[in-house]
């Protein structure tokens, strides 16, 4: 009897961990920077600025994984899916300037991993996709908490920027 317990409760801490189970992970998505723009007094957020530039055909459909503020730059992500699901999934990074327009010059790579266990080196390079977005096809491999670290290259500098979230079943 005690050996049944142990086993069904070492089930339990595991499905929990992996996120198979019906645990829940507090793992909030990174806030949208913002930030006042230079060209307008009316727009305070990043956001709103990159959905107004943006409104083309091309512009991401799907709200923003997170958006973060790196030296001169903002960046946000984007996936095909949202929250993401295990398997195949296309990520899609904005850049812009400080003032909100789109860095066309930088070459862009995805460095994803789970927070709770290494699946060893997944880097994937960013195609470009014009308008300051750069995107690529990335597969998660299990459910649970992930971060992408996306690496900006632009002018002889790397800037990296870390997002934390969760990738569904």
């Amino acid at each position: 009897m005690v050996i049944k317990r142990l086993a069904i409760g070492l089930a339990a801490i595991t499905l929990t961990a992996c996120s198979m189970g019906g645990g829940t992970l507090a793992t909030q998505v990174t806030a949208i920077p913002t930030f006042s723009p230079a060209s307008s007094g009316s727009r305070t957020s990043a956001a709103s600025q990159a959905t107004d530039e943006a409104q083309g055909p091309a512009a991401p459909q799907a709200p923003a994984l997170g958006g973060k503020r790196v030296g001169d730059l903002l960046v946000w992500i984007f996936s095909s899916r949202n929250p993401p699901v295990r398997g195949d999934n296309n990520l899609e990074a904005l850049v812009t300037d400080s003032n909100g327009q789109p860095i066309t010059d930088a070459h862009l790579a995805f460095d994803l991993d789970m927070i709770n266990m290494s699946h060893g080196q997944n880097i994937v390079a960013a195609a470009p996709l014009g308008s300051g977005r750069y995107g690529a096809k990335v597969h998660f491999l299990m459910s649970g908490p992930w971060r992408v670290i996306v690496d900006v290259q632009r002018a002889g500098q790397t800037s990296s920027v870390r997002f934390d979230f969760m990738v569904n079943w």
